[in-house]
């Protein structure tokens, strides 16, 4: 999964290079207010999930001082595709239930090789 900061503000032009050319859909252009006077409008991060990763923004020599994109540790994105004989839904629950039934035979088989072995006590 995708952790995406804005170290700094991204305004005007930058913005719409980084919203619709560089990471389309991740981030979004909001108006600027009397807080930020001269800019129009500032990229704000909006959908971290459609983030590629592609790191084309670095490019641009303000973007690349302004965004820093990471990945969270031991968080995964992973998908099903169906080809129409079983909905995802039912795959994951049988697939689970097959990880279920090799985690319960690998448990079943150490606690034999430790009692063979005399160490289960």
């Amino acid at each position: 999964m995708p952790q995406i900061e804005l170290l700094k503000p991204v305004y005007d032009d930058s913005a719409k290079e980084l919203a619709n050319l560089y990471e389309p859909g991740v981030f979004r252009l909001e108006p600027c207010g009397s807080d930020d006077p001269g800019h129009t409008v500032k990229a704000v991060v909006d959908n971290p999930y459609a983030c590629t990763m592609s790191r084309n923004y670095m490019r641009d020599p303000v973007l690349k001082e302004s965004v820093k994109i990471t990945r969270i540790p031991n968080h995964f994105i992973f998908s099903i595709e169906s080809v129409g004989m079983l909905s995802p839904a039912v795959i994951l629950a049988e697939s689970l239930k097959v990880l279920q039934t090799k985690c319960s035979k690998l448990i079943r088989l150490l606690d034999e090789s430790l009692e063979t072995e005399g160490l289960n006590e």
